[in-house]
């Protein structure tokens, strides 16, 4: 009885872990239990998939950003701007970003097709643009194309559980 208790509590503390609040500065966002934080780099907090051999070159994973506030006039071209300026991904062509809200706020979200720019491969990324009165969040979420469909559902719920926090007023 005591062993099927602790297996049974064990298991619990497993699974709690398995999914985690990450946080930064001014945002939350829910891996569920397909992503784990995997560090912090040039800036991007960086979330990768759990089920990734630990040397892949290519895997899921999302980037999170906190930048300065987008001019409401620079935001029909910013996402193409952040895509085409960012080191792991090539693009031959973008979509027009769909504007739309995001917990309250205005956002852009765009889908496309593009390279690993480490292997050359295909990578299906869906980038989104959080814009705030006074800093903008990025959010880049991305898997090779031959796993995007296993991977999808996670990546655009842990998309979705972003939450940026408000500042407190003065």
């Amino acid at each position: 009885m005591r062993a099927a208790i602790l297996a049974l509590i064990l298991a619990l503390l497993a699974g709690s872990a398995m999914a985690v609040e990450v946080t930064g500065p001014g945002w939350r966002l829910d891996t569920g239990n397909r992503l784990r934080l995997a560090g912090t780099v040039n800036g991007w907090t960086v979330l990768r998939d759990r089920a990734a051999p630990p040397r892949a070159d290519d895997y899921g994973l999302i980037l999170v950003r906190v930048q300065r506030p987008v001019p409401v006039e620079d935001r029909g071209w910013y996402l193409d701007a952040v895509l085409r300026n960012l080191r792991p991904f090539r693009f031959r062509t973008l979509p027009a970003p769909e504007m739309a809200r995001h917990g309250g706020l205005p956002n852009a979200v765009l889908e496309a097709t593009g390279f690993s720019a480490q292997t050359g491969l295909p990578q299906v990324v869906r980038a989104e643009a959080i814009y705030a009165p006074d800093r903008t969040f990025l959010l880049i979420a991305a898997a090779p194309e031959t796993q995007w469909p296993g991977l999808r559902d996670a990546l655009l719920t842990a998309m979705a559980s972003f939450r940026p926090e408000r500042r407190a007023e003065p």
